[in-house]
C-alpha cells in the first residue's frame, strides 16, 4: 500500500492558506508509473557495465497492478462548508455552505450578511458573514470599504464596526442603516428606528417654510429644535413655520416691524415709538454704534465692544463660518500647575478615539484631582474662536463596587493664556457612573470667571487670552472612588476660518481695520518681519524687525532674529557666516557672498573665514602653509602649482629639504622644478652632493 499527502510539510499545513488550497485543487489525476519493485532481481544486472544490457528473462517476470486507487480530499467550499454531496442530476459536487455564505463555491456573502467583507473560511477562523444593521426595513445590502474606514456603519451589536450599506430600504427611511428618514419625513423624539413605522411626514408651512423638509431625527437637531421642526424663512416661527416670528406682523406676508428686534428694547417691536439697546443707534434701532459690533436680539446691550488689541475701535462682524478642530491626538494628564505630565495609549470605542485612565494608576503620581490636558492644534491665537462651542464627551464607571462614593464639584474647564487663568463653574457636570455627558460651552466671557473666584471676566481679558491660550484643561475626576476608570473622547473647539464651508456663521468674530504694521481679525498679530514689543497682546506696539531683511521674524522680548537667512548670522542677522564677506547692512539677499580664496569652489577655497577691506577689498584670513597673497592665490617659496586653475593646488617641492629659501625662487612655483639647491648639493631634486664635496644628501644631508 502507498500513502501520500500533498500538504504535510508544507507552510500553512496545519491551517491551510488560500495559496495551499488553491494549490492543492485538482480536477484531474495522473498516476506516472517511473520504477517497479523487482525483489532484489536486479542485483543480477550489476555484473553488466551498460545498463541497456539487461536480462530479459528477469524483467520480463515483473509487471504493475493496481488494486484499488482511493482519492480524499476537501470540498471546494472556501471553509465555508462541511460536506459537498455529489448531485445525481448536475453529477457535480454542490456544496451545503455555512455561516451565511452563498454560492456554488460559498464565495460571497449572503444578501443581507454585508457588514464585514468576506473571507475564506480555515480550520481555525470561521470568518462567518454578519447581518447587515437595516433596523428591520429591508434585507439587502452591500459592503463599502470606505464606510467602514470611516466608522459610520453600525453592527448589530451597537458598534461602529464594518462596512455595510443598506439599500431600499422601507417604511420611508434612508442612511447607512435605514436610521434616518427621507427628505420630507421625520423620526419623533423617542422612537427608536428599529420601530415598525417610525417616520411621520413633515407638516410644513409652504409659506413660511425654506422646504418641505424638518428635522429629520434628535442627532440632526439643533439648538431648540427638535424633531419635526421645520426650517422658517426669516421672519416666519413655530414648529410648522405658520406664524410670524417676534418682530414681523401680517401673515402670511410677515414684513418686519418699524423696530428692530434685534436692536430695540421694545417689549413689542411692532408697537410704539423704538427704544434703542445701550450699544445701538439709529431710528430703527438697526445698527451699532461706533466701536462697537454684532447686533444680536440676546445681547442685553444690543452689540459687543470692539476689542482690536486696543489699536483701533472700528470693526465689524465677520461673514466667516466656524470650523470644527478635532484632534485625539497627545492628549495628556497632569495636575493643575503642570508639574506631571502622564501620557496616555488612546483607544477604539464604537469606532471612535477615545483616552481612558484607571484612576488607581494615576494616582501613583498625580493628586486627587487631575485633567486632561489639550495638544498644540487646540492652542496658541484663537480669537478666531470666540463664540464658538468647546465640546466634549465624559465618562466613567467602576471597576467593582464601592461602598461609599462622595462626588467632587470643581471646575469642568480650565484655559490659561497670557498672565490670566479662567474657569467654568464649578459643579457644571453631575457625572453619575456609567453616564456618558457630553459638555458644550460658549466661548464668551460671560462662561467664565477668574480662576478660583467668582470675579466676572471681562471682554479684552478674555480676548487677551484667546490671543495666546498656553493651556486647556478639563476634568478627569468626578468622584473620589479609587476603582473609578474615567474617560474622554469628541473634544472639538469651533473657530472661523477663509476655508470652512460649515453653515454657522461666526458673527461674534470681529474684524478690525488694523494700523500699519498689525494684522489678525483683532490687530493680534504683527505684520512679518515685525515684533511684539515685550508680547503685550492689548494696547501692544508692533515694531520692524532690526534684520536687514535676512529674517522673516524675531523674539518679542528681546528682538533677536530668528532663522537668519542668506548667509547671515549674529543677533540681528548683521554678521556674515564664517565662509563669506560682504555687508548685511545692506538688506539684499546678496550681502554676503562665498569666500573666494582664490576661487569660490570648494575644490580652490583654501581659507575658512574672509573680510572684506575698503581699501585692498577681499582678504582671506587663514591662508594655509604653502599659500600666500591677500586671497591665497600664490604658492609660498618652496611649494608649487596653480591654485588659480579650478582643481589646482598648492605642493610642496620634491627637492629633499635642500632648497636655499634665502634667495626667491630657488623652486619652480609651476614646474616643481628645484632651481637653487643649498650649497654643496646639486642634481635634479637636490639629491646628491655637488662637484668638490663628499657626504649624504638625502638622508644625513651633511655635504661638504
Amino acid at each position: 500500500q502507498i500513502h501520500t499527502s500533498l500538504i504535510n510539510g508544507r507552510p500553512s499545513a496545519d491551517d491551510p492558506s488560500r495559496v495551499l488550497l488553491e494549490f492543492t485543487s485538482a480536477r484531474f489525476i495522473r498516476l506516472r508509473f517511473q520504477r517497479i519493485r523487482t525483489l532484489n532481481a536486479d542485483l543480477m544486472m550489476f555484473a553488466h557495465k551498460d545498463p541497456n544490457e539487461i536480462d530479459p528473462i528477469v524483467t520480463r517476470r515483473y509487471y504493475y497492478s493496481i488494486k484499488d486507487i482511493s482519492v480524499g480530499g476537501m470540498c471546494i467550499c472556501s471553509g465555508h462548508a462541511k460536506a459537498c454531496p455529489l448531485d445525481p442530476v448536475t453529477n457535480k459536487s454542490i456544496c451545503q455552505c455555512e455561516h451565511n455564505t452563498c454560492g456554488e463555491t460559498c464565495d460571497h456573502c449572503c444578501p443581507g450578511f454585508n457588514q464585514k467583507p468576506w473571507h475564506a473560511g480555515t480550520f481555525l477562523v470561521k470568518h462567518e458573514c454578519e447581518p447587515c444593521n437595516c433596523h428591520g426595513k429591508t434585507e439587502e445590502c452591500y459592503y463599502d470599504q470606505d464606510v467602514a474606514d470611516r466608522n459610520q456603519s453600525l453592527n448589530v451589536h451597537g458598534e461602529y464596526i464594518g462596512g455595510g450599506v443598506c439599500v431600499n430600504c422601507t417604511s420611508y427611511t434612508g442612511g447607512i442603516n435605514c436610521e434616518t428618514c427621507i427628505d420630507g419625513y421625520f423620526r419623533p423624539k423617542g422612537v427608536l428606528p428599529d420601530s415598525p413605522d417610525p417616520c411621520q411626514p413633515c407638516s410644513c408651512d409652504p409659506n413660511g417654510s425654506l422646504n418641505g423638509t424638518c428635522v429629520k431625527d434628535e442627532k440632526r437637531a439643533e439648538g431648540d429644535m427638535l424633531p419635526g421642526f421645520c426650517h422658517c424663512k426669516t421672519g416666519y416661527a413655530g414648529e410648522s413655520c405658520n406664524r410670524c416670528a417676534l418682530g414681523y406682523m401680517g401673515y402670511p406676508e410677515c414684513l418686519p416691524c418699524n423696530c428692530s428686534l434685534q436692536g430695540s428694547a421694545n417689549a413689542n417691536p411692532c408697537i410704539g415709538p423704538c427704544i434703542c439697546k445701550e450699544h445701538v443707534e439709529g431710528e430703527n434701532c438697526d445698527r451699532c454704534k461706533p466701536g462697537f459690533f454684532n447686533l444680536q436680539q440676546n445681547n442685553p446691550k444690543g452689540c459687543e465692544e470692539c476689542f482690536c488689541s486696543g489699536k483701533t475701535n472700528i470693526c465689524t462682524h465677520s461673514h466667516l463660518t466656524y470650523g470644527s478642530i478635532e484632534d485625539m491626538n497627545g492628549w495628556y494628564l497632569t495636575d493643575l500647575p503642570g508639574l506631571i505630565r502622564v501620557t496616555l495609549m488612546q483607544k477604539r470605542f464604537g469606532g471612535r478615539q477615545q483616552y481612558s485612565i484607571s484612576n488607581v494608576a494615576a494616582r501613583k503620581v498625580l493628586p486627587q484631582t487631575y485633567y486632561w490636558s489639550a495638544p498644540s492644534s487646540y492652542l496658541g491665537n484663537k480669537v478666531a474662536a470666540a463664540g464658538g462651542h468647546l465640546k466634549f464627551t465624559v465618562s466613567y464607571d467602576f471597576t467593582k463596587e464601592e461602598e461609599t462614593v462622595q462626588l467632587m464639584v470643581q471646575s469642568d474647564v480650565i484655559i490659561e493664556g497670557g498672565d490670566l487663568r479662567i474657569s467654568t463653574p464649578k459643579g457644571g457636570i453631575h457625572l453619575q457612573p456609567s453616564e456618558e455627558h457630553t459638555e458644550e460651552i460658549v466661548l464668551k466671557p460671560e462662561s467664565f470667571s477668574v480662576y478660583g473666584t467668582d470675579v466676572p471676566l471681562s471682554r479684552r481679558e478674555f480676548m487677551t487670552l484667546l490671543a495666546n491660550v498656553r493651556r486647556i484643561l478639563i476634568r478627569a475626576t468626578y468622584s473620589n472612588g479609587m476603582n473609578a476608570i474615567y474617560r474622554l473622547r469628541s473634544v472639538s473647539i469651533e473657530a472661523a476660518d477663509h476655508t470652512s464651508a460649515g453653515r454657522k456663521v461666526a458673527s461674534a468674530v470681529e474684524l478690525c481695520d488694523c494700523p500699519l504694521g498689525y494684522d489678525g481679525t483683532s490687530c493680534e498679530s504683527c505684520w512679518p518681519r515685525h515684533r511684539r514689543v515685550n508680547g503685550t497682546i492689548f494696547g501692544g506696539v508692533c515694531e520692524p524687525c532690526t534684520c536687514f531683511g535676512h529674517a522673516e521674524s524675531c523674539d518679542d522680548i528681546t528682538g533677536e532674529c530668528l532663522d537668519c537667512k542668506h548667509n547671515t548670522g549674529g543677533s540681528y542677522c548683521d554678521r556674515c557666516l564664517p565662509g563669506f564677506y560682504g555687508d548685511p547692512t545692506k538688506g539684499t539677499a546678496e550681502d554676503c557672498l562665498l569666500c573666494a580664496c582664490p576661487l569660490n569652489i570648494p575644490s580652490n577655497n583654501f581659507s575658512p573665514t574672509c573680510h572684506f577691506d575698503r581699501s585692498h577689498g577681499l582678504i582671506c584670513d587663514e591662508c594655509p602653509a604653502g599659500y600666500v597673497g591677500p586671497r591665497c592665490e600664490r604658492c609660498a617659496e618652496g611649494y608649487f602649482g596653480q591654485p588659480l586653475i579650478p582643481g589646482g593646488s598648492c605642493q610642496p617641492c620634491q627637492c629633499n629639504d635642500n632648497l636655499d629659501f634665502s634667495i626667491p625662487g630657488s623652486c619652480d612655483s609651476l614646474s616643481g622644478a628645484c632651481l637653487i639647491c643649498k650649497p654643496g648639493t646639486t642634481g635634479q631634486y637636490c639629491e646628491r652632493c655637488a662637484d668638490g664635496y663628499f657626504g649624504d644628501a638625502l638622508d644625513a644631508r651633511n655635504c661638504q
